[in-house]
């Protein structure tokens, strides 16, 4: 007698199965409490923050609302740099960091970003590391041709571990000729080898094709794949 297969249940049915069960009931509820109060303590923490946003006349209930803004207002852009040095929670921390990640935020707040990543080590936290990759990611943003030999500097110092990887990604745009021996050096650095053959592959990089070669067989799949692509795009010159 053949065996009677169970019909699969939609989303729906799911759910309504599982809003019959006490003991998820009582997880989620306890669940949203728990994030209800930690956005209560985040949004009391970065009060000071806010207060200053306002008298400098933007109009903001959280850093939050100067994330991903197709213009970042300057008249923000001051208040941000002075505030990243403050103690305020990780989660905040890192909204001020992704606020600056403007072209416009302008050389003060390329050295606030710079100083607090170089002092900031790598963490078991999770939140910690986020605050640092936004800011390595704000400084790929904000840098200039004119910060390239200190970008270097950064995204060769493996202390500072996967959170150079948008440096190492942008680092064309600063200075493209003199990027690329950097780039070659960097497919040696498993953390960021990927974002080095990313950028070497727009680059058409001839030069480099040894060393992209190399990562043909690189443990990481996604690296694998960029290194394949970046071999196809130098062609067989």
């Amino acid at each position: 007698m053949r065996k009677k297969v169970a019909k699969p249940i939609s989303a729906s049915e799911l759910m309504e199965q599982l809003n019959q069960d006490p003991e998820f009931v009582r997880r989620r509820e306890q669940r949203d409490a728990h994030f209800k109060e930690l956005q209560k303590r985040l949004a009391e923490a970065e009060w000071p923050l806010v207060t200053a946003l306002n008298d400098s006349g933007v109009q903001v209930k959280s850093v939050s609302d100067l994330v991903n803004t197709k213009r970042a207002d300057p008249l923000a852009i001051p208040v941000l740099t002075a505030h990243l040095r403050y103690p305020y929670p990780w989660p905040i921390r890192e909204g001020i960091a992704r606020a600056l990640t403007t072209k416009s935020a302008g050389n003060d707040a390329y050295t606030a970003l710079v100083r607090e990543f170089k002092q900031l080590p790598e963490s078991q936290e999770n939140d910690q590391n986020q605050f640092k990759w936004a800011l390595g990611n704000a400084i790929s943003i904000v840098a200039d041709k004119n910060n390239f030999d200190e970008i270097v500097d950064l995204v060769r110092d493996k202390r500072h571990g996967i959170t150079r990887d948008m440096m190492v990604l942008r680092l064309p745009r600063l200075e493209p000729h003199k990027a690329v021996p950097v780039l070659i050096e960097l497919l040696a650095d498993d953390e960021v080898a990927g974002q080095a053959v990313i950028a070497l592959g727009k680059l058409k990089a001839y030069e480099a094709r040894k060393g992209i070669e190399r990562l043909l067989n690189h443990p990481q799949a996604w690296v694998r794949k960029e290194a394949a692509k970046a071999l196809a795009a130098l062609g067989n010159t």
